[in-house]
């Protein structure tokens, strides 16, 4: 198994006895509060994440690392661990050798040691980590929005819950375990921020023939407008692994860590990252981690040539640009192919973004069908002020699946709801059938198979929101009582919502004449005509609507919802 940077995996996580005499004596701490981003670096650097580190940098350390990309040891490291405060914290704490971190509720994550306080020069900061002052860039108008002061000091975690996505928020010492039990001697790691387009999956399978196993991580933090949320990234990749990746090949995992979008130098910090988790090779391709014109194309590959093998300890793989050809019908890099530059079509994450957005479908070369399917299921799937919204401190994630017929008023009825929970201003997801049938993919069809396998993804990217702290408001037909309650089982508070509304009410509905198409037999397989409806036996709630109002129904809903302190 490769070393750790450095030489030795960090493990500041507090057990025990020792432990227990801080949390008794917690009063005598001043403290400093942390956001969740925050929160997440203490935990990277108390995990071994950022091995060799052990605290965030004081002032020494902090110098080198931004001026020469090293430790004051002359280890390499790229980018500054820091913590910053405000002129106020800074008065609060003056004076004091240790201090308390703790999160919004005044609960302990950490101690911080030995403390040392010293004055954040922001321009020094961003001209030489992101190559520029300029506000415009998301890495240098976060450095210029943070406090005065940095604070550095060694890190003694109290708090170890692992938090978002538990069960894919791996350690590097869990990782390293995984490996090794599935006998993998030589490991590659792949960074990524977005759900994967076929280039993507064409880097991943080459670099497959050159390595044991496959760690896919995405990057898990605070993201930019637009950018795709992570419980999309996640299901997206759980659909590839599940369906066209080689069988245990591939393990997926995040990695909790706040993009940076600090281009060639983050691609350092990522490699050095995943060789901490146990990685002997990493996929640096264009434009890694970078934001608009900042940096050139190749600039994150090209870094690695100013740093001996031995400094880095991971095999940089620097492919080139992967482009789908026409002419071979095929993937390839860019390269390799003799045909005309007419015959190559380029992938691009801004016209999948508009694809999305416009429900217009990508060919299959650039998005697997049953990824766009995936994604299509939301009103977005991109990030948007309400999800970068922090949750409220008591807002539990929830499912509120609306199952029944055809013309049941499942979208409705599911959409007044929706309208009705996102004014109070809680997190909200939204996703719909009616959306799959307009205009997604063909690649499901209508038989019990294929329900089954929409109904799994829906269920899996439900379960990651919802465990997440986001309430999700879920309307198919969904007729099989077994596939409800395979999502119940997945789903963190599951609340099943029957629309009860009989056959010929559903008919007398249908505009579009479905109802009428399958009894002709032009509409095969079609729920309760040709294919039976299982009507769940004990739903949380029950609404007849072919009887209630709309009003009368939502009503009923929302009230359980509030009964139950879900909102």
């Amino acid at each position: 198994m490769i070393a750790p940077h450095g030489g030795k995996l960090i493990d500041k996580i507090l057990k025990g006895s020792d432990k227990k005499k801080i949390l008794r004596n917690i009063k005598k701490y001043k403290a400093v509060e942390l956001d969740e981003e925050q929160i997440k670096e203490v935990k990277n650097i108390a995990r071994g994440v950022y091995s060799p580190i052990s605290g965030f940098l004081k002032k020494e350390d902090f110098e080198s690392v931004v001026r020469n990309m090293r430790l004051a040891s002359g280890t390499v490291w790229p980018i500054p661990v820091v913590l910053d405060i405000n002129g106020k914290e800074y008065k609060e704490i003056k004076g004091q050798k240790d201090i308390l971190l703790i999160d919004e509720q005044k609960k302990p994550i950490s101690l911080l040691k030995d403390i040392e306080v010293y004055k954040n020069d922001r321009g020094f900061f961003a001209e030489n980590v992101f190559g520029t002052k300029d506000k415009a860039h998301p890495g240098v108008d976060a450095v210029y929005k943070m406090g005065k002061y940095l604070i550095g000091g060694e890190i003694n975690l109290l708090d170890n819950s692992k938090y978002p996505f538990p069960e894919l928020n791996f350690t590097p010492a869990e990782t390293r375990k995984k490996f090794t039990n599935k006998g993998w001697k030589k490991i590659v790691a792949f960074q990524t921020r977005n759900v994967p387009h076929r280039g993507h999956e064409y880097l991943q399978k080459q670099a497959l023939k050159e390595v044991d196993g496959a760690f896919i991580q995405p990057v898990i933090g605070e993201k930019k407008l637009a950018d795709f949320k992570d419980e999309y990234t996640l299901s997206s990749y759980r659909v590839l692994i599940d369906n066209f990746y080689p069988r245990n090949k591939v393990i997926l995992g995040i990695l909790p860590l706040k993009m940076k979008y600090a281009g060639p130098r983050e691609a350092v910090l990522h490699a050095l990252v995943r060789k901490n988790f146990g990685a002997t090779h990493f996929i640096v391709g264009r434009d890694h981690a970078g934001v608009g014109d900042y940096y050139s194309p190749f600039a994150a590959q090209e870094i690695f040539d100013q740093f001996k093998s031995d400094e880095i300890g991971v095999e940089i793989l620097k492919y080139g640009e992967v482009i789908y050809c026409e002419g071979c019908g095929e993937h390839r890099f860019r390269k390799d192919c003799d045909h005309k530059d007419e015959s190559k079509i380029s992938f691009s994450g801004t016209k999948l973004r508009d694809n999305l957005i416009n429900k217009e479908q990508p060919p299959f070369y650039i998005i697997r069908p049953e990824v766009y399917n995936l994604l299509s299921n939301s009103y977005n799937s991109l990030v948007d002020p309400m999800y970068k919204k922090p949750a409220t401190n008591n807002q539990k994630g929830f499912v509120l699946w609306f199952t029944g017929l055809s013309q049941a008023g499942k979208t409705t009825l599911a959409d007044r709801v929706y309208k009705v929970i996102k004014k109070k201003g809680l997190k909200i997801e939204r996703l719909d059938g009616d959306v799959v049938r307009e205009h997604l993919s063909k690649d499901l069809g209508f038989s019990k198979k294929d329900r089954d396998e929409n109904i799994k993804r829906i269920g899996f990217v439900s379960g990651l929101l919802s465990r997440n702290g986001v309430g999700v408001i879920a309307s198919f037909i969904s007729p099989y009582r077994n596939q409800r309650q395979g999502v119940r089982k997945q789903t963190e508070n599951f609340i099943e919502i029957f629309c009860n509304c009989p056959v010929g009410v559903c008919e007398k509905r249908d505009k579009k004449g479905l109802y009428k198409k399958a009894r002709a037999g032009e509409i095969k397989n079609f729920t309760g005509i040709s294919d039976p409806y299982e009507p769940p036996k004990n739903p949380e709630v029950e609404v007849l609507t072919g009887e209630e109002t709309e009003k009368e129904s939502a009503e009923k809903i929302v009230n359980y919802l509030v009964n139950k302190k879900f909102i």
